[in-house]
């Protein structure tokens, strides 16, 4: 597969087809997250496209000191928080993302499931998405940053002006809030990375 990188130069020197590898790569991964923002498809739809473009236009300011992918997410995340904010309304969170007719590019997939989620029933896999989505926002979106979209504590904080302690913070009580929801105590409901809090754990929890 071509580096972001490469591609990021391609269309930075007017290669559209480039750009276009790189919406097709993260558009998943994108609409995931303001998914979680706006808990509407129709507004994730309309955020998405409204974040490419932004993203195309501030394209040839890209400067590499931040990997393409913690910029993009970035873009995504101040676009959706404006958009809510814009709304004036708290939306409702429990909406379904199954059937929402999003086109998807084959291979990217944001909802696969570890091993240890994947031995989850159905109504056990429910619980803990419904569990997720009842997250205060603060916590809520540092978790999902950490563990559907795979990023690092420092990318999160890179992503939404925080501090990498704080991140860390709000990611551990979030973890903590699902276990006392799902399990009513310190069960084992999110893997910890045994050695570096910093990295993504091996195995992912299932996408909302």
């Amino acid at each position: 597969m071509v580096a972001d990188e490469i591609l990021v130069k391609k269309a930075q020197g007017g290669d559209t087809s480039a750009y276009g590898e790189l919406v097709c790569r993260y558009q998943d991964r994108v609409y995931g997250l303001a998914m979680r923002v706006l808990a509407s498809p129709e507004d994730a739809r309309d955020a998405s496209q409204e974040i490419f473009i932004k993203a195309f236009r501030a394209l040839p300011g890209f400067n590499f000191r931040a990997a393409f992918a913690t910029w993009l997410y970035r873009v995504a995340y101040n676009t959706s928080m404006d958009l809510q904010r814009k709304r004036g309304r708290e939306r409702s969170r429990s909406v379904s993302m199954e059937g929402d007719g999003i086109t998807r590019c084959a291979g990217l997939r944001d909802d696969a499931l570890g091993p240890e989620e994947a031995c989850l029933d159905s109504e056990s896999l429910r619980d803990l998405r419904r569990a997720v989505a009842e997250l205060p926002e603060e916590y809520r979106l540092a978790l999902v940053l950490h563990h559907y979209q795979e990023l690092s504590y420092r990318q999160v904080a890179e992503v939404t002006g925080l501090a990498e302690k704080t991140v860390a913070t709000r990611i551990h009580r979030a973890k903590n809030m699902l276990r006392k929801r799902l399990l009513g105590g310190e069960g084992h409901a999110l893997p910890e990375s045994a050695k570096n809090n910093n990295r993504v754990p091996g195995r992912r929890m299932p996408v909302l």
